[in-house]
């Protein structure tokens, strides 16, 4: 009786939160192309300043994706969230300051899981880590804070280096 209970209120959560998240897709200019280099397809999300957005792109796209997200995040994956990039994405390039600890242990876990100090070099590293036909997400699931002044100039740079590569 218990179960069924408890089955019942989670499955009226989860309808609740898809609700209050319906309105999260993705807009015109929300997910763009930047470039397709090599057979990989560069994709901006810059906007994605919140977990739930950069999910739903994740989900959106399919594999095979390399995922380059805010190293905040390193601190915000739960087991459900491993086990969703797990199943999604081939490799997580985080940039920005993370313990490095957190990191080996996120590796260790998941495979395929690098933090850069930059932006620009996590696009480098993304790049040398994307399977032909594949695409690189940058969705940083963060607002843009420590070197970026706003998510406009985040985006900008990422544009930057991809063009650079």
């Amino acid at each position: 009786m218990e179960t069924a209970r408890t089955s019942e209120l989670a499955r009226t959560l989860i309808a609740m939160r898809g609700e209050g998240l319906r309105g999260v897709g993705h807009g015109p200019g929300r997910l763009r192309t930047v470039a397709t280099l090599d057979g990989v397809e560069f994709l901006d999300d810059g906007a994605s300043t919140f977990l739930d957005a950069a999910l739903f792109a994740i989900l959106d796209l399919g594999a095979p994706l390399v995922w380059i997200a805010d190293a905040s995040v390193v601190a915000a994956m739960d087991p459900r969230i491993k086990e969703f990039v797990a199943e999604r994405v081939d490799a997580l390039v985080f940039h920005g300051e993370a313990d490095q600890g957190d990191v080996d242990a996120l590796d260790a876990e998941l495979g395929r899981v690098y933090c850069t100090a930059s932006l620009r070099t996590a696009v480098f590293a993304a790049r040398e880590l994307a399977k032909a036909g594949g695409r690189v997400l940058f969705s940083p699931a963060a607002p843009a804070g420590g070197v970026f002044a706003n998510n406009a100039q985040r985006s900008a740079e990422f544009e930057r280096a991809v063009n650079d590569l």
